[in-house]
């Protein structure tokens, strides 16, 4: 016996079909009904104040240090000192090269085309 093989879309049954509603004046349309979902409220939770070990007001180095601009700064120092890969002098100096060598042809094409452009300018306006 030949086993069955799965249905596409097109060939499924009437039973599994969406339901078909006709309206007065319109084309038959299949609609499909979703029960409206309703979302509870979450109650808000109070924040927790933290206890604080430390005697005194913070000094103003600390509340500094503590601060947006003052982390940042610390979170830089930290990511440039530990976690960038620096490149070696080696590394640092042929790169250099390669691009002083780049923008010196880069910069002559230019100039051969704008002397070449120029030229153009002056043949077609008969100067």
């Amino acid at each position: 016996m030949a086993e069955p093989r799965p249905r596409t879309t097109s060939e499924k049954t009437t039973s599994e079909k969406a339901p078909t509603v006709k309206t007065t004046g319109e084309k038959a349309s299949t609609a499909k009904a979703t029960p409206r979902v309703e979302r509870k409220e979450q109650p808000k939770q109070e924040s927790k104040q933290v206890r604080r070990d430390t005697k005194g007001s913070p000094g103003a180095i600390q509340r500094l240090r503590n601060g947006r601009v003052g982390r940042f700064i610390t979170e830089a120092y930290y990511e440039l000192r530990h976690k960038v890969t620096w490149p070696t002098f080696e590394e640092a100096r042929n790169m250099t090269i390669v691009v002083i060598i780049i923008s010196v042809v880069v910069g002559g094409i230019l100039g051969l085309i704008d002397y070449g452009l120029y030229n153009l300018f002056l043949y077609i306006s008969g100067r």
